[in-house]
């Protein structure tokens, strides 16, 4: 008897031992996932500079990193009432290879304003007619701020890639309407990283849009949630509206590489793999945690799914198999004091709880059979 009771107490330390390793890799997986990096962007003459209200157009210039170190961009910048206007002129972008050079996930340009806390902002994809760039006109709400410009696998993206090929430089101009020079470091942050940067790119006769949809699609295959071997959480409604964004992109993919096969040249070919990028990245943008909450909610929902699966149990104050087992008292879980911060700050002792807690129920069903 008292054998079984050893026995039994030690099952109990093997099912709580893997539970906990269950929830804290579930939760190193989610960290990994959406932890930022922050990238330096260490250029000689880099500045972020602030433009005053209202006031004309002053010229900004550009310059290219290593990466890209013939590339120039002259630009002109102007305050209007609530936002800020940027004009690329035909002309004004100079040296700027296709992004195909800097790795086979890379297919596009997208340009950023980045406030001077690190938040970058896409203002706009920098497209080609054959190897020559098309001016652009482009805004952002932002007054303070310094550009950049880095290679992309869609037009969409929300974080960019630590791929910088161009930056803002030190104004030259001394007008009136020049703009005010903020001392700072220049850097970002960005949830997206490992991009593949060895040699590929785009394929001959393919329009670059439809490339950069199905890019999309399979970046945001492999993200987060949606590259989770299927398994949903059916409670939380942000991880059905990533799984919806994505089998919506999927679908417009599908609509584009039909409407390509029917006719290379229709209209419609660019129309529904534009959709199909931005769809693609908003569920990317979901799984990852780039915008939203879904992974730490995600979290929350499983922790109390458990409890709540616990407190409908009545489990007994002792186990009357045994020495050992007798001594092994098991009470319900208790709501945190107020004042105690969430489990998300101390993920170690709830998954530690909820993992001896879960072992104790299964003993406790084992005993009731």
């Amino acid at each position: 008897m008292a054998l079984s009771g050893w026995y039994r107490l030690l099952t109990l330390l093997v099912v709580a031992s893997a539970a906990t390793v269950c929830f804290a890799d579930e939760q190193i997986r989610a960290q990994k996932t959406v932890q930022l990096k922050v990238i330096d962007v260490n250029e000689p003459d880099g500045q972020i500079l602030s433009y005053r209200h209202l006031a004309g157009s002053t010229e900004v210039h550009m310059r290219g990193t290593r990466l890209a170190p013939e590339a120039r961009v002259k630009l002109k910048i102007g305050s209007r009432p609530g936002f800020v206007e940027l004009d690329i002129n035909r002309g004004g972008i100079s040296g700027l290879k296709p992004a195909q050079r800097l790795g086979k996930d890379f297919l596009t340009y997208v340009l950023w304003a980045v406030s001077v806390d690190g938040k970058a902002s896409n203002l706009g994809e920098i497209t080609f007619d054959g190897e020559q760039p098309v001016s652009v006109n482009l805004t952002t709400p932002y007054q303070t701020f310094w550009l950049m410009v880095t290679a992309e696998p869609n037009y969409a993206v929300v974080d960019p890639s630590a791929q910088v090929v161009l930056y803002s430089v030190k104004q030259v101009s001394t007008s009136e309407n020049a703009a005010l020079p903020i001392k700072g470091d220049l850097f970002y942050f960005t949830h997206y990283g490992g991009y593949e940067t060895a040699p590929g790119g785009a394929v001959d006769g393919i329009p670059n849009q439809l490339l950069q949809a199905r890019k999309a699609v399979e970046l945001a295959s492999k993200s987060g949630v949606l590259a989770a071997d299927g398994k949903r959480n059916a409670s939380l409604k942000e991880e059905a509206y990533t799984h919806e964004a994505f089998t919506q992109a999927k679908n417009f993919l599908a609509r584009s590489e039909a409407a390509y096969k029917k006719d290379p040249k229709d209209q419609a070919v660019v129309q529904f793999a534009r959709t199909s990028a931005q769809s693609a990245e908003n569920a990317r943008a979901l799984a990852m945690g780039a915008v939203g909450g879904l992974l730490v909610r995600r979290l929350e929902s499983e922790l109390a799914e458990a409890r709540d699966e616990l407190a409908k149990l009545k489990l007994p104050k002792a186990v009357a198999d045994g020495p050992a087992a007798s001594a092994t008292k098991v009470e319900p879980l208790e709501p945190a004091p107020a004042a105690a911060p969430p489990f998300v700050k101390q993920p170690a002792l709830w998954f530690a709880v909820v993992g001896w807690a879960v072992a104790a129920v299964l003993l406790f069903r084992r005993r009731s059979i």
